[in-house]
This record gives C-alpha cells, structure tokens and sequence, in this order.
C-alpha cells in the first residue's frame, strides 16, 4: 500500500511532493460544513483558531456563502500589517470584523468570479470583496482583493471554500476616494499633496466622492514622495494643463484593479496616459510617461473602487539626465565620478533641444569589473567621459517597448550598439559585452535612461583576472593559483573561449570546516572539480542558455545548465549550483558565479536540507532530534532519504499534524524515510525496489512511467473518504456507492478501521450500456456492491497481510454483512505482494498488488482491483464458451441441449445452476471418439434431456457452500444424483460415475457454473467389434443401467481391430521370407 508521493530531484535532495487528483462532490449531507473544513486543514489552523477563540463559529455556518480563508504561512504578515494599519488582534469586535471581510454572502465559484467581479459580504456599509485574474506564466490567477487564490472551489454542505494567501486586509473603507485621501484610516499615511492637486479638476474630484463611480488611484504618500526642486514647482504649478495631465495619470477610471503577489499586471490607461506595471524581486513598481514609482502599500479598498499608495508622483518628468543620474538609486560609482566628466558630455547630459538615450551600468555591473579596472575608471574623468559616450544614444529616445530585435544604433563616439530581444527581455550588445536591461524606462525631460547590468565594451582582460580581481573569488583565486597549468588555461586567449562557473567565497565558507580542510588536504579532488567547471570551446551568456543544455567540460564530465523564470541553475554530478552573478564579459569567455562547488559535495544530509529551499519544515524537526542528527551528519556513512516538501506539511489534515507533537511518533515516522547504508540517485531506483529503512519498515520505490513514487504506510494522513474524493481512479466507483450511509460512516471516521476494494475508472469505463442498465435496473446494487466489496473494522494492510500469508498461502476473513473474503498470496517467493481476493466465485477473484494497487489512509486502506467480485458482467453461455479449460465439455454439453427444451443459458429470465464438464472430461479413458459421435448422431431426445437435466438445473442458483451443506439434495435425488464428499473434495455420483467438483462458483448474470471433471453418462452401448450402423442401432436411454463397463467393451473392440491388423502384418512378412529362401 502507498502513501501517494511523487519524487523530484532539487540539488542532491530527493522530495517527497504529495500528488492530488481532482475533487469529488459528495452528496450535499456528506459534506462537511465550511467551519469544519477551516478546523480540518493544518494550513488553515490560524483562521481557525481565530475563529474558535473569538467565538465566531456560527458566521461559517450559515448556508449559501463562499469563505476565502487564508493559509497560515501568511499569519505572521498579517499580524504585522493588522498592527500597521492599527488593528487591535486582540479585540474580539475588531476580529470579527476581518473574519466576516472573508466571507461572501452567497456561493461563488471561480467561474463565477470571472463574470460577476464583485460580491457583498455580511459587514455593514456594503462592503465588497473584488474577483481579478491575471497571466502566470502558462496560468491564470485568480485573486480577490488582489490576494491569491491557491486552492478553489473546495465544496462544503453550506457554499464554498477558497483558499487564499494573504489576509483580506486593510477591510475595505466605507469612504469614497476622495474623501479617504483627506482622512485616511490608516493613520501612517498622508495624501496631500496629490489632495491639493485634485482642486484642478473639481469635476473628477466630485466623480470620486460618488459611491456609484469606479476608480482605482495611485496616490503617492507624503512622507516617501521626493521633495520637487523649486524648479519643477515653477513648472508644475504654472501649467494648469501639465498638472491637470499628472493628476490624471494617478488614476484609472470605470475599473477596479487590485495588484496580486504574483502574475503579470497588463498596462492599464489612465486618464492621463498609460499606467505599466514592473515586478523587481518582491516589490511592484508602476510608471506612466517614463516617470515610475515604487508601490509601498497595494489594495486599500474603499468605498468607490481601490487606493495603491505610492512614493512617487508619476508622470511629471522634471529632471534632465543629470539631474535623474543624481538621484538615482543603485548607480553610486556612476555618481561617484560624475564631477570627473568632460565638460562636452555635461552638456550633452543637460543639453535641452535633444532627445536621448543612455544605456547607464549599476553598481552591480561595476562590480563585475576586476578591480584593477574599476580603479582606472574611478577618479579618471577622461575613462568615465568615454564610458558615457559608448553608452549614449545622442539622436534618439527609445522606450523599452519600442526596440526591435537586431536593431542598431551609433553611440556618441561612433561605436555600434545592437539590441537583442530574448524572451521578451531586452539586452544591448556593444564591444562584445552584453548588458540586460533591469530598469526600463527612467523618463528625464532630454531623455531616457535604461539601467543595465553589465558594462560594454569592457571585457579587455581575461577569466583569470576577472578572478583575480572579483573580491567574492578570493578563496578560489587561492585554489586555483596552486596549479600553474589550470591557471594558464584561465589566463589563455588563443585556444578559444570558454565558459567558466566558479563558488563563491560566501558560499564557501558555510562549508563545514572539516570537509573543507579535506578537500584542501586532497587537491585532486578540487582540481577535478574545477575542470568539471569549465565548458571548453564555447560561450554561455544567461541569454545564450535557455531551457536545459547539457554542455562538456573539461574533466570530461558533462554539466547541464538550466534556465528558468527564477535564474539560471547549473548540475555537474547531481550537485545544484544557483547562479548568483551572471556574465561577467571576458577576453576569453565568460565567468559566472555560483553558490555552490560542482561535482563535489559539500553538504552532509543536515547541511543540504538546511539550504534547500522548501526543505525547512524537515530540517527544523532533526534538529530538534540530536540523536538522529548526529547520525545523518557522519559522512562516514551512507543515507538515502526521502525528504517531505514544506508544501507536504502544508497538506497535512489537522487532527493528523496535531499527531506529530508526539516526539516518539515523530522521530519514527522521520525514520521510516530513511535507508541506511546507501546513497542511491534517482536513476538508480529501480521498479519495485524493496528496502528497509531506519524503523525496520519497508520502503518501496515504484516507477511509472516518468514518475517515481516512494510507497511507505508510515503515516498516511487522508481518511479513506479523502482520498476517493482526490483520487481520479477512485471516483467512478465511489459514484456507484454514493447513497449508501455505511460508505460515509466508516470512511470519514477517523477513529475507525476500513478495507475497501474498488475497481478501477479504467474497468469502471469498459462497462456496455448493458452493463450500466443491467446495475442501475438491480434492486439495491449499490448496497450489494458495497457489502462485497468492504470490510469494516479491520485494515489489511501490507504488514497485516503479510503476516496472515508467513504460516499459510490462504486467509479467510468475514465482513460484518456475513461476507467471507478470501485472500491468497500469489506469489509465495515473496518477490513481489501479488495477492488475490475473492468471495467465493472464481471466475470474479481479483489479482492485485498489496504495494503498487494499495493507498494506504489514516483510518484504513484501499486496494483498487480490475473488476467486481460479486458481480458478473456475462450471461451463463457467454460464461461457458470463454471460460479455460472447459470450451471442449461445454460444446458437448451444449450440443445435447434440444432447441425446443426451454433451456435457453442466455436469457435473463431464468436462473440456472450448471454442472459443466472440463475439457479432460473427454479424453478417451472416459469417452471415447466413437462414443461422443455416437451420442451427438443417434441418442435420442429424450436421453439427450436426460443427460442435460443431470447437468443443468433450471430456476435454481445453487452455490459450492449449498452444495456442500446439503441444500442441494432434493434437486440432486429427483436426478438419482448423491453428493458425495472425500477428502480430496466434493463429487456428484450418478450411478457408478462420480464426477469431483474441481472449480465451483464461477458466477454469471443468469447462472452459477460448477466445473466437474466426468460427465455423468455411461457409455451408449455394448459391442465386441465395430459399432453398429446408426440406422440400425438400438437406442439405450442414458438411465438404462449402463456403467463405465461400456466404455471397456468399447476398448476391447479396439484392440480386437488392432490384433486382427496384427496378424496380417506378421503373415506378410512370412510370406517374404519364405520366397526370398526358395
């Protein structure tokens, strides 16, 4: 049986993700109600608690709502920002108030959200909660309030749930726009300035005090908006159609848009030019006429639409391209030498009858510099003159989104630029360097300018001085000056480019310092790394790498470079290296940074479960073990662990994470993915590999296709009703069963024991229409189905099974609804957990895998099978003609049947019980070819109904257990038929014929089968030599008192034949002989 988790690789780390399907909707009085599923989450524990310690429990009771309820990693933001926006989380009227923020007041789908756009909540004023949607990557994201939606349409017995990732706060403001921009709630925040503008267009002031208009205003605080010179002011306050054009472009009219976490925001018009939107790592940035700002605070709802606080006014160029370079962040070294510049380029820069464009390096792209050449730019007025000039377009002002790709242009000292468009990022290329753009669009009243990330035209030094003079390589210019021939492959310029990644000295030096000083004792193994660190031949830019590109290096070993929305990540011997400095440009190639050394680990399990991202909720539980800790930090020994995301933790019920407070269940169930004495990769795991783990505990690893699953019942966490509602190949069945209570009862509790077997959606699909009506036409199916394939309080699990097959192949358990299961170990080499289950008809036992078919759950277990085990799908002829091993008897048989008898074995109207012949029965020991022509060609149709009668029982449906418990006897006297048992089994008797039962109960929709191994016949007649012709044979009725003797006088008859042919043969040969001698 499996808890069902999927393996992927991140670094060196293999993690546990749990999968899940799509979900089910139960009957409305199965459901649990939306408090319930609040209290059942562990993600949702902190809403919960706020729930149940202010009492509000009966808000999420009501019927036709919709909850957004955010998942508990957000708590810690949401107390910070509740005490920003001076929420008391203390007070119970205030709690209150923010809960009832998450509710709806009616049920509301995600499909729902994309057409009403807005919903009413229970709070008073009228308050609403907003819908949204926007791009992420290849999805969609769906947002209210601009919070995203992580998990949807989650179906409670009173609405639905969603779950979202922040808390819905600041609640929305019963002011409108404008008046919120004279009185904010949040007290933190002060408008003025954009208030004291708002007094030139009186008539869009009043259109934003009306509750009945729609606007979405960016308003920059007083406090972060940067002092306008004096001379801004004359020229702002001087042109009423300047400052009616700013005051428009904060604002968005006739839409409400809330700004998510994640997605892509599409341009918005504003009143006044067109409002785009930029993500740097967490912050959002928005700009309007090349003037951006800053969002400090997103998402405060009022009353007529949406506040974004900024810190910035937006639209109003005032400075030209040195006055923007002087107050502009993150280009320090830039402003540091702007009093070094040419008088020429200063007045280029300031120069007000042009329009430019300059290309400016940040602080960052100086930094990749070696130092030598940072020194002789810095203070050097004529190096920093020229190094404005290769980066200035003087003819033209060019806006991030009005580049081409492969277009060029002149650089104030001729030098050519050309811009590259990759993935709709922009780069410029200029002396073989190329820089991304990291900041479009710094509007300047002469201008625009672009901030990119490297510098161009300087690369005039090699891969071994950009080491030597990179201060974050000091550690690694120390290993690698130890051998002359790697630093003269770094220094070389003829034997073509490369592409080098090299660790950094913070990377470094968390490296523990024992395995450091045994890498550094044993140089090889680091020189061997560093040339697995070295691509020869070719060179590998971050915009030259996209997707997955497996590249040679110089240890021979192949590394692969991934590109992804996060960055650029390397893996050179299954060990993960994130790029942490891209690009830096040299004579002969191009060096990147890492945060890691490739091909040689440098982490025990401890340490690089502490690094990983999204591993911490395990590393943070072994460190609270020491004794386990200590075990895993010994590098003397080997480990394979299987390592749970945070994500899975995340997924646990709560009843199920409130178990794991308990430190000895904890330590053993960390232990249980934990095999010892191996270190296996991925590729390595073989289908159905078996091992033991830490807890003594089997640990399989099952493929499947391209997916790897680690199987353990270690601490399964969803109910048996969970998981059929997550479980795609669970739900066709589950369907079939949804009115019966006893389903609901034992599969939701979580105190209870639970087997169920469920056929599979793939059998479930291969059902005929017959099939569907012959099911739903059958009085209480659904109960039989689920009597006979359930067994209450009780868990077969893998352990349990196993232990029931370590003294016998065989094992009978009952079900409460007197249902005898019977399992057999199919495989008694104990290879594989092949087990078999039937309930007592042979032709529907069920083969299965305890391992690969079971999923096991927290109060039971669930195996799916190929099929139902007490309901048959063919009619009794159908049965007889496919069954093996019985074609041959069954033909026969069904060759004595008269057409006018009445037995018809494919009709559904009447029920029979067959004795069927097998195969062997026919064999000539028993009947012999001549006899069975005989009895086809001349019985007559009264001993050919005599012989069927013994066989077929019309309008009974006698099973194995009547038979053997005489149930069976006044049907079987009235055919001078004895039921006979012996120690090998049961036998029919019919005169001295005794037929064995061999296989009994094969089921059909119309009949019970029993497999006998004779016909109950005697042979048809006596004879000493050949039969008789047909037409003059006397007929003897089957019952005449014929024994197995006939058949004996028939085999005598043979051999007579035989002997006769003899003779013949030896007087020939006599003959012969006799003339050869005359």
């Amino acid at each position: 049986m499996k808890i069902c988790v999927v393996l992927t690789i991140v670094g060196t780390v293999l993690i546990v993700m749990a999968t899940l399907g799509m979900t089910v909707i139960p009957p409305a009085h199965h459901r649990k109600t939306l408090y319930q599923h609040i209290q059942y989450w562990n993600r949702l524990r902190k809403f919960a608690s706020l729930i149940k310690t202010y009492n509000l429990s009966h808000h999420f009771e009501k019927p036709g709502i919709t909850v957004f309820v955010p998942v508990s990693s957000s708590n810690d933001v949401f107390l910070t920002e509740a005490t920003w926006f001076g929420y008391n989380t203390s007070d119970r009227a205030t709690v209150e108030s923010i809960l009832l923020y998450h509710i709806a007041d009616s049920v509301m789908s995600v499909a729902d959200m994309s057409s009403r756009k807005s919903a009413m909540t229970p709070l008073e004023g009228q308050r609403r909660l907003f819908f949204g949607s926007y791009n992420y990557g290849d999805s969609i994201v769906h947002t209210v309030n601009g919070a995203w939606i992580l998990t949807a349409d989650i179906l409670a017995s009173n609405g639905i749930v969603h779950l979202v990732d922040r808390f819905l706060i600041p609640i929305q403001s019963n002011k409108t726009v404008a008046d919120y921009l004279e009185h904010p709630d949040i007290q933190r925040f002060s408008f003025q300035s954009i208030r004291l503008a708002s007094i030139i267009d009186l008539q869009l002031k009043y259109a934003t005090n009306s509750s009945t208009n729609r606007f979405t205003v960016f308003a920059p605080n007083d406090s972060n908006i940067n002092i306008m010179p004096d001379f801004g002011k004359d020229i702002l306050f001087n042109d009423t159609a300047l400052l009616k054009s700013v005051f428009w472009a904060h604002t968005i009219e006739d839409e409400t848009v809330y700004i998510p976490r994640m997605g892509t925001i599409p341009n918005y018009p504003a009143k006044a030019g067109i409002l785009k939107f930029y993500r740097v790592g967490s912050d959002v940035y928005v700009s309007n006429n090349k003037v951006r700002a800053r969002v400090v605070q997103p998402n405060i709802p009022v009353q007529n639409g949406v506040i974004h606080v900024i810190d910035d006014l937006l639209f109003f160029v005032y400075r030209n391209l040195r006055q923007t370079i002087e107050h502009q962040q993150k280009i320090s070294f830039i402003q540091g030498n702007l009093h070094g510049l040419d008088a020429e380029i200063v007045t280029e820069l300031t120069d007000k009858t042009r329009k430019m464009t300059l290309f400016l390096p940040t602080d960052d792209a100086f930094a990749k510099l070696p130092q030598h050449k940072q020194h002789s730019i810095d203070n050097n007025g004529t190096h920093v003159s020229r190094l404005f000039q290769d980066h200035l377009i003087m003819y033209a002002e060019r806006a991030i989104d009005s580049f081409q790709d492969g277009e060029t242009f002149t650089t104030a000292d001729g030098a050519i630029l050309t811009v590259k468009k990759i993935q709709n990022v922009v780069y410029v290329e200029g002396g073989g360097v190329r820089a991304k753009v990291t900041t479009p669009d710094i509007g300047c009243t002469n201008g625009v300018i672009h901030l990119v990330n490297s510098v161009l035209f300087q690369r005039d030094f090699t891969i071994w001085d950009a080491i030597i003079g990179n201060n974050q390589l000091s550690k690694m210019k120390q290993l690698i000056s130890k051998n002359q021939d790697l630093m003269a492959t770094l220094s070389a310029t003829r034997n073509g480019p490369m592409t080098v990644f090299l660790i950094s000295d913070a990377a470094l030096n968390i490296i523990p310092s024992d395995t450091f000083e045994q890498f550094t004792s044993n140089y090889n193994l680091i020189l061997e790394a560093l040339h697995g660190s070295i691509a020869p031949g070719v060179i590998l830019s971050s915009s030259q790498i996209t997707g997955e590109m497996e590249v040679p290096t110089l240890a021979g070993k192949t590394i692969t470079l991934h590109q992804t929305e996060t960055g650029l990540f390397i893996v050179g011997s299954r060990i993960r290296a994130d790029v942490v400095i891209e690009d830096i440009w040299c004579s002969n190639g191009v060096l990147h940074i890492t945060d890691n050394l490739l091909h040689l680990p440098t982490r025990n399990i401890v340490d690089e479960m502490a690094v990983q991202p999204g591993l911490g909720v395990m590393a943070g539980i072994i460190d609270v073990i020491p004794s386990l800790k200590q075990i895993l930090k010994d590098t003397s020994k080997t480990f394979t662990m299987f390592v749970p995301s945070d994500d899975a933790f995340t997924l646990l019920p709560t009843h199920r994470a409130q178990k794991l407070q308990d430190p000895i269940l904890l330590q053993h169930i960390v232990r249980s993915h934990i095999i010892f004495g191996s270190s296996l990769f991925l590729e390595q795991l073989r289908d159905y590999s078996k091992f033991s783990s830490l807890t003594g505990d089997p640990l399989f690893v099952l493929r499947e296709q391209e997916k790897v699953f680690a199987v353990s019942s270690n601490f399964p966490f969803w109910t048996v009703a969970e998981t059929i509602e997550k479980t795609n190949n669970l739900l066709p069945f589950h369907d079939m069963l949804m009115n019966v209570d006893d389903l609901y009862t034992w599969s939701n509790s979580h105190d209870t024991n639970f087997t169920l077997l469920i056929p599979s959606a793939k059998f479930i699909a291969s059902l005929s229409n017959f099939h569907r009506s012959y099911i739903s036409a059958e009085p209480d199916m659904d109960r039989k189905l689920f009597n006979s394939h359930a067994l209450p309080s009780i868990t077969l699990n893998q352990a349990y099974m196993d232990a029931m097959f370590s003294s016998s192949r065989v094992f009978y358990t009952e079900n409460r609804y007197n249902t005898t299961f019977t399992f057999v170990n199919v495989d008694p080499t104990n290879r594989t957990e092949v087990t078999s289950v039937d309930i007592g008809y042979t032709n529907l036992r069920r083969t299965f895998d305890l391992v690969r078919d079971g999923i096991a759950c927290s109060n039971g277990i669930i195996y799916v099978i190929d099929g139902f085990v007490n309901l048959p799908l063919n009619d009794a002829h159908f049965e007889l003609t496919h069954q093996p091993d019985i074609s041959l008897g069954s033909d026969q048989l069904l060759k004595l049947i008269p057409s006018d008898s009445g037995i018809d074995l494919t009709s559904l109207k009447t029920m029979y019980t067959v004795f069927v012949p097998m195969d062997s029965s026919l064999d000539p020991q028993h009947l012999s070819r001549t006899e069975l022509e005989y009895i086809n060609a001349n019985l007559t149709k009264e001993a050919k109904i005599a012989i069927v009668r013994r066989h077929i029982v019309p309008n009974q449906k006698v099973d194995y257990d009547s038979i053997i418990s005489g149930s069976f006897s006044s049907y079987a006297s009235s055919r001078n038929i004895t039921v006979i048992a012996r120690t090998d089994g049961f036998y029919l008797r019919w005169k001295d014929i005794e037929a064995k039962i061999v296989k009994p109960n094969i089921l059909a929709i119309n009949a019970i089968i029993h497999v006998v191994d004779r016909f109950l016949m005697t042979s048809p007649y006596q004879t000493t030599t050949l039969p008789p012709p047909t037409s003059t044979t006397t007929q003897q009725p089957v019952s005449s008192g014929h024994t197995i003797h006939g058949s004996v006088h028939a085999h005598y008859a043979s051999l007579n034949i035989h002997f006769a042919y003899f003779i013949c043969l030896v007087c020939s040969q006599v003959v012969t002989y006799l003339n050869v001698c005359r």
